[in-house]
């Protein structure tokens, strides 16, 4: 069946009311979409009573770039994990035939699921009953990744990802990126989501041998090696031949070379010719800047994650 364009954006619209929930007015919305040029990120705000418009400008620039929205409310307009207070929803982003079964079998069900365009993978969410702290929400997300085999690096609070009645650009000619259920209005309280999981194992903590010049800069996230920190911001695993699909533009070759030296960082030999540390490959994915306080920010949020403390 063909969906038309008003069932593309009513579907927009209930989707993304559902992630505002009773969001103050001051709180926005994050939609964001990739540029033509495949590796910056554009961003737009807007706050919770403007949901059929976000709704309509996802479904516009979804015809011709990727589209994702924030899960989680912000509080300014940022899209880094300090711009996140609460959320109200939890969520998996469940990749793979393993999980997706192991989704079909959870109980509770979701109440919201989104195909992402690419075979059976979907993402998959809870609405609550009462919004959940910043914290409390990524602790519940992880129990629910570690419970599906989802994507761990999905429970962050400050998770973007697609938007229904948009198009997934990954592939040729671009997919639909399907509301496949859509309840909505069925919200949990999260202990009846998460109440009798177990939190994940307490993650290794990664090793590397600093470079001297990165040690005399004093930034232990530059000794970093290229295939820890790729393998965790890409949530990929590395292969042998350290070569991966560069996420800034459509990639059938795996052109993104993970080198082992972290003075080398990573490279991509495809359309975008970029590489650089671990800063390069991770303030557009994350939609940071590269410079000032959008750096800084950027800084704190990479040490957070590879459980570094400040210097």
């Amino acid at each position: 069946m063909t969906i038309t364009t008003t069932t593309r954006h009513e579907t927009a619209c209930r989707f993304l009311a559902a992630l505002v929930g009773s969001a103050d007015p001051g709180e926005l919305l994050e939609l964001r979409y990739r540029l033509k040029d495949r590796l910056r990120m554009g961003q737009v705000f807007d706050r919770p009573d403007r949901v059929r418009q976000l709704a309509a400008r996802a479904i516009a620039l979804g015809r011709r770039t990727d589209v994702y929205v924030g899960c989680a409310p912000r509080t300014r307009r940022h899209g880094g994990r300090d711009a996140v207070e609460r959320a109200f929803v939890l969520w998996a982003d469940c990749d793979g035939e393993q999980t997706v079964t192991a989704l079909a079998d959870f109980d509770p069900p979701p109440a919201i699921v989104i195909g992402s365009g690419t075979g059976s993978n979907c993402h998959a969410y809870w609405p609550l009953a009462e919004p959940m702290a910043r914290e409390e929400v990524e602790v519940a997300n992880r129990r629910l990744a570690h419970a599906l085999g989802a994507d761990p690096a999905s429970a962050d609070a400050a998770r973007i990802l697609r938007v229904p009645g948009t198009l997934s650009h990954k592939h040729d000619p671009p997919t639909p990126v399907d509301a496949l259920r859509l309840d909505p209005d069925r919200r949990l309280e999260a202990g009846d989501v998460v109440g009798g999981l177990t939190d994940p194992p307490a993650p290794a903590r990664a090793t590397w041998t600093p470079a001297a010049a990165q040690v005399r800069g004093d930034d232990p996230l530059l000794a970093i090696a290229p295939d820890v920190y790729a393998r965790r911001l890409l949530g990929v695993e590395i292969p042998p031949h350290r070569k991966v699909r560069c996420p800034f533009h459509e990639d059938r070759h795996a052109s993104l070379h993970v080198y082992e030296s972290a003075e080398r960082g990573w490279y991509c030999f495809g359309a975008c010719r970029c590489g650089g540390t671990i800063y390069d490959l991770a303030a557009p994915l994350y939609g940071y800047g590269a410079r000032g306080d959008d750096f800084l920010r950027l800084r704190t949020e990479l040490r957070r994650l590879f459980g570094l403390e400040a210097a």
